[in-house]
C-alpha cells in the first residue's frame, strides 16, 4: 500500500470508502458508442457520467461487522464525476481529481497532499472506470413502483464483493446501494436529495483555513 492510500484510509471510514468504490464501480465504466442505445438504467446512469455530468447527494453509510453484529454508521456528502470525487463526512473532506489525493481533517486541521496512484490501491474508483465490466456482471433486474433494482455478481472469485444490490429512482438518481463482501459483512448506503448538475470545477475544490498544518507526500 502506498503512503496516497494510507492516508486516505486513515481518513474515512474503510466501510463507507469501499461503499463510494462500489458505486463507481456501478456507474462510471466505459459507455456504449453513442449510436448504441442503453440496454438498461444502469447504462444510462453511465452514460450521464460520460456526458459530464455530476452526481450530488447526501448518504447515511451503514457497516455491519458478520463477526460481532457491530453496526458502524457515517453519514455526509458526496460528488462524484467521471474521473473525479469529493467526500465530505465525519469532520473530513476528501478530493481526488485524477492526479493528486487531498485529505483535510477539521479536527486536526491538518491537509494531507499526495500523488494519485490508482494502479497501487486496490480500492481507487478510477480502477473500475476501464475494468468494471470485467469486474461485474448484471444478473438481474428488477423494476417496481418507478424504481429499478440491478444485482451485480463478479466473475472473478475474489472480487471483494459477492453481490452487489442498485437501486435507482425514476431520474436514475441511487437510492440505495447493498453489499456483501467476502467476509459476509453488509455494506447498506441510502441516498437522499440525490441530483445530477453540470459539470463544474469550483466543486472539486478543497477549502481549509490558511493555518492548517500541511503535510505533502508527494515525490
Amino acid at each position: 500500500m502506498n503512503k496516497r492510500s494510507a492516508a486516505v484510509r486513515a481518513a474515512v471510514l474503510q466501510g463507507f470508502l469501499l461503499a463510494f468504490v462500489l458505486l463507481m464501480a456501478c456507474t462510471a465504466s466505459a459507455v456504449p458508442a453513442a449510436s448504441t442505445i442503453p440496454e438498461n438504467e444502469l447504462d444510462r446512469v453511465r452514460q450521464l457520467f460520460e456526458e459530464g455530468k455530476v452526481l450530488h447527494a447526501h448518504m447515511t453509510h451503514e457497516l455491519i461487522d458478520s463477526y460481532t453484529g457491530e453496526t458502524q454508521v457515517i453519514s455526509g456528502e458526496l460528488w462524484i464525476s467521471r474521473d473525479k470525487y469529493k467526500i465530505r463526512a465525519d469532520h473530513q473532506v476528501v478530493l481526488v481529481d485524477g492526479d493528486i489525493s487531498m485529505v483535510y481533517s477539521e479536527r486536526q486541521n491538518k491537509l494531507i497532499i499526495s500523488e494519485y496512484e490508482p494502479e497501487e490501491d486496490d480500492f481507487a474508483p478510477s480502477r473500475f472506470f476501464s475494468d468494471a465490466d470485467e469486474l461485474f456482471q448484471v444478473a438481474g433486474i428488477t423494476r417496481e413502483d418507478g424504481q429499478t433494482e440491478i444485482l451485480l455478481r463478479p466473475d472473478d472469485p475474489f472480487e471483494i464483493f459477492t453481490e452487489v444490490f442498485i437501486r435507482l429512482n425514476a431520474d436514475l438518481t441511487p437510492n440505495e446501494i447493498r453489499a456483501v463482501d467476502q467476509m459476509e459483512n453488509h455494506l447498506n448506503t441510502r441516498f437522499t436529495d440525490a441530483y445530477y448538475m453540470d459539470y463544474s470545477e469550483a466543486v472539486f475544490v478543497l477549502d481549509y483555513p490558511e493555518d492548517a498544518e500541511i503535510i505533502d507526500l508527494r515525490k
